[in-house]
């Protein structure tokens, strides 16, 4: 029988083979969408980035644990970053990032909430559209049902780069590390194909994406991603989960559309379908997924020069 791990990485695998080419830009990291009708470019990047974002899982069984009853989530996060010219098109970006997940229904094994505060370094490219980090670090505190201790401390660190393959055709070798996840370290890898002036086709862990742009304000997209991250458990009744490490994914696909009506604003809402979401106490033992579920997520990106 496959281990934990492998089948993780299978469910993933399944989700990323409904985008048939993979894709993605060169010297990019996990954000960054080519334009075919670029918008208005720059020279320098903004002074400061802004992006808030928030989405809603509907109610769904978690299998296996069904006395507990449906369980909607709803998650927000909010990232403020201060970017300072370095030379040429590279740039140091510092700030916070805030991270919260709220569970409708909750016991010793599934948290009512899970919190990260982190610290924001990246050294970051910009492509004249887009701050692309090459480089990212986060430090801070990961943690569950409002409890933060001194091992609530992890440090995930993020490296990208990218490689021309051919005309309209880059490729992107990477790696992710993160002490709190069950695989401590995953390779990341993908290429971008610029098809024509209005699509593009581009995957990368954690976010593939095909693109359709009839004007440089409005594009028209599908897409997938994986949330979550590793979390320090607060204290419980139950010997199993108190304090231990809990490592939270929820897999999902869908479709949506990004309106940019101005130089330095963008809106973006998706709606799509939460494959699976998995509460995996992997050094503990307890190991639980949901069922499938809708989702809706809406996106503001604010950049001020």
């Amino acid at each position: 029988m496959p281990n934990r791990s492998t089948m993780n990485r299978m469910r993933l695998v399944q989700l990323l083979c409904s985008f048939w080419v993979f894709a993605f830009s060169a010297l990019a990291g996990d954000k960054t969408i080519i334009q075919a009708v670029p918008r208005e470019q720059s020279d320098q990047a903004p002074l400061w980035s802004f992006d808030l974002n928030s989405d809603y899982t509907s109610h769904s069984q978690i299998r296996h644990a069904e006395a507990l009853g449906a369980q909607a989530v709803y998650r927000y996060e909010l990232e403020a970053l201060r970017n300072l010219h370095l030379f040429s098109k590279y740039y140091l970006q510092f700030g916070v990032d805030y991270e919260r997940f709220d569970f409708s229904r909750s016991n010793s094994v599934f948290p009512y909430a899970m919190s990260s505060l982190a610290s924001e370094i990246d050294v970051s490219y910009w492509s004249g559209d887009d701050l692309n980090p090459l480089l990212k670090l986060q430090p801070g505190v990961y943690f569950t049902r409002d409890h933060i201790t001194a091992n609530s401390f992890d440090f995930p660190v993020r490296a990208v780069g990218g490689f021309k393959i051919h005309d309209d055709l880059y490729g992107v070798l990477g790696i992710n590390v993160d002490p709190f996840e069950q695989d401590v370290v995953t390779p990341i890898c993908g290429v971008n194909w610029k098809v024509n002036d209005q699509f593009n086709f581009r995957a990368i862990f954690p976010e593939p994406r095909f693109s359709y742009t009839p004007t440089k304000e409005l594009e028209f997209f599908l897409d997938a991603d994986l949330k979550g991250g590793g979390y320090r458990n607060g204290p419980t009744n139950d010997r199993r989960t108190n304090n231990a490490i809990l490592d939270y994914t929820e897999y999902r696909g869908g479709g949506g559309v990004s309106y940019n009506p101005k130089k330095g604003l963008s809106l973006e809402a998706t709606v799509g379908w939460s494959v699976e979401r998995r509460f995996d106490y992997f050094r503990a033992g307890p190991d639980y997924s949901s069922k499938s579920a809708p989702y809706l997520k809406l996106d503001l990106s604010i950049d001020l020069y």
